[in-house]
């Protein structure tokens, strides 16, 4: 390779062109205002005092009633007996007739109400339901959705209903029809509280005309998608693309777990003694490369008067449990005390491991603490515990728990291509809220790192050439036979190797318009190709719910309009909130908080809902809900229509039904992937919904955007932070809404870039082309800039096949002789086009160095791509004079051989 070291100096007649700032702000669809349009319910009609007096004299001894109705008289309010079951005499109050269709998943609701006791622990028994023939419908085809199911790990639970005295209550059923069921089937269903007597229902349904499809899913009204709230799809621990099996190799140094991007080593008390990844300064995998992250064993710290605990440690337990799982246990002993360490490791990097320690008797301690030895070549950059993400500060982290008001349990701290992120929580964890919903569902103090917060994080060099991390407790009583749980999080980073190739060849197009009838179009004029639907739109009307009945044909038509074009098509979907427009809201409603997050209702205010609720949510859900999302239309097919929201519980059964959702769309209508906007998705969740995509080998893409929370509202978060453990299942990402692009270049690496966590991004708030460029991102057509011009460079070089030679990484041949001006090279085999950013805002002059040794060849030409909206270039270039960069630009140079 020809080693010399070139001085390549351009001069120009610079003429930048007017950059595109233009950037869609969605909080204005806030302003918008808008209606509900419902059709009029008998169920919005409550019962009068009188006739809710005659129905609980009519029956004098009777404790509670049962009013069985069909799926389109769903209760709206706990609180109101509508008059249509005050109305419903003795004999109709014992019978359910109702017409099905062979292979329905058939959905009804008995109505409790409370009369004069309160009911408790109400169970539900179902006889089968059989025909003339003696053909029968097994009850184990029955389900109440109000006393249990299958949990978002798959678990089946039980959930005890029980209904206060003057309230209502829903249980919703569900009957799995065959498809071989004709003509009327009859059986029982018996309402038992705790205490008191049985009701017993006579139900009656009329199977009748052709099977429905797919269980009735196809058709929302239905309401046979309740049956997607029980659903394990996608469980499994086969690891997802790019991912490949664990391997478990004991060794005299301890136990490895080899994984696609490292290793981690497990010590005899169970926890990591080293950590490492195998990726160069580009983020790609070399075997050959080795960067060590920890530089020397964690270990907890039980510190007592006398000194530290010495610890005794038995056998290392490790289990291969499957080929994206190893589990393992540890004991050791010591004063009188038992730590036990369970843990488990996936194939993505991410380990979830639990210390409980106990004492045999009352022990005061000075502290318990973990301490984390971190290499210095994987602290250069930190992120969490109130800091916004950059190099890691001289003076150190020393940061205490703040539940109140801080979300912060979690750090990271790293290189490029070594790093960990790790958290830390207590036994009876919940994740809290996102976005600026934060005081309506905060973290829990964990009673073991927390202690009443006295606990915290200090992280500081130790002068030996390592960053000592402590997450301490401070003073405290060990109770004797007491289990504390230090419980922790860890993520590897990256999680996976950069895909410039993808981040070159995948273009999106993702617009604010109400009317989708020039999207493909204003698509395929400008190069992109892919199109991401937003909610509010005249396909996609209402938030988290794009298979409207309603609206899902002309979504799948667009989609087959733009596969025709050539162009795939997303869909905004995530789980934070859910519009009050999805046909089983009110049976969603029945189940408490479970699906629909507790809250405030009414008094709930928020950053979108400054005011409050709208008036319909303060009429129709009155309490425990909290307002989310809300915008009208402007334009289209719904213009003067309202959408509403209301938030979700993070980790319930609706991760379930949207997982179902989710595979619905692909088999359906032909998705070609998800946008996900700030969402209460959990690990698990992100992972079974990236099987769903990848289910039939088809490329289908996730990218993930995320407001900014570092604020109060959101309670100073880090927006990575919070997601990181979903990026080995996101191709994207999108973040910098309300972040400034005149952050400082290691603000962008850490907080906008992605790289040093395996993924790529766009540009959004932070929108500066040559800043974004210098990390390999673009703004993301109509929606915050043109790329048009950027793209057009990519096919002209074909810069798919380039290799990103990043300014932090010691193999860029370009060096800018101004520490203001940042260049990165974009190398092919006999060209590359280098990019240079200003990060001032005033105009700088600077010379370039190459190494063509780096570079791969001796440039011989060097010229400025014409690239409308970005540089128009004149024809001079003198090669013996410094580069004039405006202030807060930049330029783009071709060099060729």
């Amino acid at each position: 390779m020809y080693q010399s070291l070139i001085s390549l100096t351009l001069c120009c007649t610079w003429i930048a062109g007017a950059a595109d700032t233009g950037i869609t702000n969605a909080f204005e669809d806030l302003k918008h205002q808008g209606t509900i349009r419902e059709e009029d319910s008998p169920m919005r009609v409550g019962a009068s005092t009188e006739a809710m007096e005659a129905l609980i004299q009519s029956e004098p001894e009777a404790q509670w009633f049962c009013f069985p109705d069909q799926r389109e008289m769903a209760l709206r309010d706990s609180r109101i007996l509508p008059k249509r079951w005050a109305d419903m005499s003795s004999l109709r109050r014992g019978v359910l007739t109702l017409k099905a269709s062979p292979g329905e998943y058939f959905v009804y609701q008995l109505g409790l109400f409370a009369a004069r006791a309160d009911m408790k622990d109400v169970s539900v028994e179902f006889s089968p339901l059989k025909n003339d023939e003696g053909q029968e419908i097994s009850p184990r085809g029955m389900t109440c959705f109000n006393a249990g199911g299958v949990d978002v790990y798959g678990k089946p639970f039980h959930r005890a209903v029980n209904v206060v005295r003057g309230n209502l209550q829903s249980l919703w059923i569900g009957v799995d029809i065959p498809d071989s069921a004709f003509g009327p089937y009859k059986g029982t269903v018996t309402i038992t509280p705790r205490r008191g007597l049985s009701r017993t229902v006579a139900v009656t349904l009329d199977v009748q005309g052709l099977p429905v499809q797919a269980h009735g899913d196809d058709e929302g009204y239905r309401m046979s998608r309740l049956r997607w709230l029980n659903s394990s799809i996608g469980h499994g621990d086969k690891p997802t693309a790019p991912y490949t099996p664990l391997a478990v190799i004991p060794s005299e140094s301890g136990t490895d777990i080899q994984y696609l991007g490292g290793v981690l080593r497990l010590g005899r008390n169970g926890l990591p003694s080293m950590a490492r990844t195998f990726y160069n300064e580009a983020n790609t995998l070399i075997p050959r490369v080795q960067n060590d992250i920890l530089a020397d064993s964690m270990r907890l710290v039980v510190e007592t008067d006398k000194g530290p605990v010495t610890w005794t440690s038995g056998e290392l337990k490790v289990a291969r449990e499957s080929d994206g799982k190893v589990v393992w246990t540890a004991q050791s002993v010591g004063s009188g005390m038992e730590l036990i360490c369970t843990g488990t490791f996936e194939f993505d990097g991410f380990s979830d491991i639990r210390l409980n320690l106990k004492s045999d008797r009352d022990l005061d301690v000075k502290d318990v603490r973990l301490e984390v030895p971190f290499t210095e070549y994987a602290s250069k950059y930190f992120m969490g515990l109130g800091r916004r993400g950059g190099f890691f500060p001289e003076k150190g982290i020393d940061w205490k728990w703040n539940v109140e008001k801080k979300h912060q349990d979690s750090f990271w701290i790293g290189n490029v291509n070594a790093g960990m992120r790790m958290l830390f929580k207590g036994d009876g964890y919940k994740r809290p809220l996102v976005n600026v919903y934060y005081k309506y569902g905060r973290l829990r103090l964990p009673e073991s790192w927390g202690n009443g917060g006295e606990g915290g994080i200090r992280i500081a060099p130790d002068g030996k050439g390592k960053v000592l991390a402590g997450i301490f407790t401070g003073p405290r009583t060990l109770k004797a036979g007491k289990s504390l749980d230090f419980n922790m999080e860890l993520l590897i980073t990256p999680v996976k190797p950069l895909d410039w190739k993808h981040q070159v060849e995948e273009r999106y197009y993702h617009s604010n318009s109400d009317v989708s009838s020039e999207y493909v179009k204003a698509a395929r004029d400008k190069g992109a190709n892919i199109i991401n639907i937003h909610h509010k739109k005249d396909i996609y009307p209402f938030i988290n719910y794009p298979y409207y009945d309603a609206s899902v044909g002309d979504l799948k038509s667009f989609i087959g309009q733009a596969h025709q074009e050539g162009l795939k098509v997303k869909a905004y979907y995530t789980t934070r909130e859910i519009s009050i427009k999805i046909p089983e809201i009110w049976a969603m409603r029945s189940l408490g908080g479970e699906i629909i997050m507790d809250g405030p209702g009414k008094d709930a205010t928020t950053v979108t809902n400054p005011k409050g609720p709208d008036k319909w949510l303060v009429d129709n859900f009155g309490t425990h809900f909290v307002p989310a999302w809300h915008n009208a239309f402007n334009h289209g097919k719904y213009a003067g229509e309202m959408d509403l929201s209301v938030l979700t519980t993070p980790d319930s059964r609706w991760n379930n039904y949207y997982l179902e959702g989710l595979d619905w769309m692909v088999r359906n209508i032909g998705l070609d992937g998800i946008y996900i906007d700030d969402s209460a998705l959990d690990r698990e969740s992100m992972k079974r919904g990236r099987r769903v995509l990848d289910a039939d080998g088809k490329r289908r893409s996730v990218d993930m955007h995320s407001w900014n929370h570092m604020n109060a509202w959101a309670g100073y978060a880090n927006s990575l932070l919070i997601y990181a453990d979903l990026f080995p299942f996101i191709d994207r990402l999108w973040i910098g809404e309300g972040f400034s692009p005149n952050s400082s270049p290691d603000f962008w690496m850490v907080e906008i870039s992605g790289i040093p966590f395996g993924i790529m991004s766009e540009t959004l708030n932070s929108h500066n082309y040559w800043r974004g460029m210098i990390h390999g991102m673009t703004p993301r057509l109509g929606w915050s800039g043109d790329p048009s011009s950027i793209w057009k460079i990519y096919d002209a070089l074909n810069m798919a096949e380039a290799r990103m030679l990043g300014y932090w990484n010691p193999s860029c041949p370009v060096i800018a002789s101004s520490p203001d001006v940042k260049a990165t090279a974009y190398v092919m085999k006999d060209k590359a086009l280098v990019v240079l950013a200003n990060w001032t805002n005033k105009d700088v002059d600077t010379v370039l160095t190459l190494d063509a040794g780096k570079l791969g060849f001796v440039p011989g030409k060097a010229s400025l791509p014409d690239m409308p909206g970005i540089q128009n270039m004149e024809a001079s270039i003198d090669l013996s004079s410094p580069l004039s960069l405006k202030g807060g630009k930049g330029m783009f140079i071709l060099l060729e051989k």
